[in-house]
């Protein structure tokens, strides 16, 4: 009598757990157990005005953009209209003074290279322009002189995209001297954007966006 008083309570006892299990788990018609809110992870880049860009990057269609380490600062002026640069045979080009050019025939008048809108691409008298001068700093009478390749850009676009975007063009002219056989030590590139931009519309902005060339 005993032993079935027993298995009756243990029976019981196990039931009752079943129970408490499945009212814990939401069960016999509960509602179900509120899970906690997953926070959304936020793609690598992504930038909107309460998650800025590190380091003052730009912004743009949320998504952070790098900004080249040569154009980090403005550059210092050296010279402008109300300081003329004063050694002799001297000019102020891009902010500071440069010297008479140098260089024989055919290694003189280097051009500034221009670029289409927006554009990094080489145009072909781009490419005429920067194939002499390559000849000439490598086997011409500027053999072994140093190179300042300067990016520039018209108005248009925020300071910010447009120091990127000439320190890109500078690029992009260097790494064509260098498959050309220009040392890499010889070049050295900057960017001034649009702070020298003078242009007013399209026929005054392509002379805007350019690398100016200067010999030392």
């Amino acid at each position: 009598m005993n032993s079935r008083i027993g298995a009756a309570s243990a029976l019981f006892a196990a039931f009752a757990g079943l129970l408490v299990v499945a009212a814990t788990a939401g069960g016999c018609g509960g509602p179900p157990a509120a899970s906690a809110p997953v926070a959304q992870a936020r793609p690598e880049g992504f930038c909107d005005e309460k998650n800025p860009c590190p380091g003052a990057a730009p912004c743009t269609d949320h998504v952070c953009r790098p900004v080249a380490a040569a154009v980090a600062s403005r550059p210092l002026v050296e010279c402008d209209d109300e300081q003329p640069c004063k050694g002799p045979g001297e000019r102020c080009q891009n902010g500071h003074c440069v010297g008479p050019e140098l260089g024989g025939p055919g290694c003189r008048d280097f051009g500034s290279p221009a670029f289409d809108f927006d554009s990094l691409e080489l145009t072909g008298p781009t490419r005429d322009t920067l194939q002499r001068l390559a000849k000439c700093v490598v086997s011409g009478s500027l053999k072994g002189r140093k190179v300042l390749l300067t990016g520039h850009c018209d108005p248009r676009g925020e300071n910010e995209y447009n120091m990127g975007l000439g320190a890109q063009r500078s690029a992009s002219a260097k790494d064509f001297l260098l498959s050309l056989g220009v040392a890499s030590e010889q070049v050295t590139t900057s960017s001034r954007g649009k702070l020298d931009a003078v242009g007013t519309e399209e026929s005054s902005w392509v002379k805007d966006r350019r690398v100016d060339i200067e010999v030392r």
